[in-house]
């Protein structure tokens, strides 16, 4: 330390005596001749050397002492990983429901009775709401009444027509009056019982569409009804995966929704590509007995698709690309009982979520700079921040 303060010193004091010499020089008789302007350039011409030499041997040795003084960088290391890295493709998919039914009346009709509301939990064949049969009830009515004569004249006809008594026409006339009146009565009824609206499936009514007293018709819904105990996750994935998706590989799916994530299996994989995406079908099953899974709820679906065993890994961000577009890292290494910086030029693998395989380069036991790793060059003294 005093030997740097003693060069400092020695600086000062050249500057000084260099000022007093410009001052001094202010005062000399200025050359006229010619020959009296070229012999002062050439004396200054050599005064200017020395002065450079001087001023290059000072700067050498304030060099020197400012290195004894801060000798190496400070540096935090991260050690080189080597474990299973696995690569996933990642793709939107959409919750969808096979029990999702819209509720249809099968005929028009005023609703006189609407049993439901929304939120109820309805069984299959549960009656929904019930439009007014009025009509059909008068037509059977009446028809019923036609049928009671036709069927004495028919009874009567055939006694006749077993005695040999009467012609067969009248007979045959009378059979098929009977018959016709039957069947318009059975589709009458049939009409009757469509007048009851029920529902297909169990499940929860989600919307209820009419209200009572209103006309209901076969192009209008009464009411949806949706079982979501269990649903499916249908995504749709580039065909440049085909290969990398099978029936049965488990894939991960995140619902940022709800902040949870769950492993599932492919139950399903589309046998054709859509031309207009070029994309095919994946189907997952999901268990939801707690119903939180929604019908056209987004998940995202996390797909394998690159795994590698025992592979040499660092943080992405570490690796640092040089002018020439090589890849380079330090890492610390020891020499002459002192840590340095070394600079590691490499060459990657794949990356995911921060992490990157090195191929070549690097070895299961290197340190690498993770702390000050853009302040450090090639062969400097480093030093560990203490904790």
């Amino acid at each position: 330390m005093k030997k740097y303060s003693n060069k400092i010193s020695y600086l000062f004091f050249f500057v000084a005596i260099l000022s007093l010499s410009f001052f001094s020089s202010c005062g000399e008789k200025e050359p006229k001749t010619p020959e009296e302007k070229k012999a002062t350039l050439e004396k200054k011409r050599s005064e200017l050397m020395e002065l450079q030499g001087e001023i290059a041997q000072l700067e050498d040795a304030l060099g020197e002492a400012a290195k004894q003084e801060n000798p190496s960088k400070l540096i935090e290391t991260t050690p080189v990983k080597s474990e299973t890295f696995n690569h996933y493709i990642e793709v939107q998919g959409t919750v969808e429901s096979d029990k999702n039914v819209t509720i249809l009346p099968e005929m028009p009709g005023t609703i006189i009775s609407l049993k439901v509301k929304e939120g109820d939990k309805v069984s299959a064949g549960q009656v929904i709401a019930t439009l007014d049969a009025g009509t059909f009830n008068k037509q059977v009515a009446e028809l019923q009444t036609q049928l009671s004569l036709a069927t004495t004249v028919y009874e009567k006809r055939k006694r006749l027509w077993e005695q040999k008594i009467g012609s067969e026409i009248e007979y045959l006339q009378s059979q098929n009056q009977k018959e016709s009146l039957e069947n318009s009565i059975a589709t009458l009824k049939e009409q009757m019982r469509k007048s009851v609206v029920t529902s297909p499936i169990s499940g929860t009514i989600d919307e209820v569409y009419v209200k009572q007293g209103e006309q209901a018709n076969p192009a209008m819904p009464i009411a949806r009804v949706i079982n979501v105990s269990d649903v499916q996750l249908v995504a749709d994935v580039s065909e440049n995966y085909l290969s990398s998706v099978k029936k049965g590989d488990k894939v991960k799916i995140f619902f940022s929704a709800l902040g949870t994530e769950m492993e599932q299996k492919v139950t399903f994989v589309g046998q054709t590509i859509n031309t207009a995406n070029r994309t095919f079908k994946v189907q997952i099953d999901l268990p939801n007995k707690d119903g939180k899974i929604k019908p056209n709820l987004v998940g995202t679906v996390k797909i394998n698709d690159f795994q590698q065993e025992g592979a040499i890994t660092v943080p992405t961000n570490l690796i640092q690309i040089g002018t020439d577009g090589s890849k380079f890292l330090y890492v610390v290494k020891e020499e002459g009982g002192k840590k340095i910086a070394k600079k590691v030029v490499v060459k990657t693998g794949m990356s995911y979520e921060g992490s990157t395989i090195v191929t070549q380069g690097l070895s299961a036991t290197d340190e690498v700079i993770s702390k000050g790793y853009n302040e450090v060059v090639d062969g400097e003294n480093v030093r560990f921040i203490k904790s």
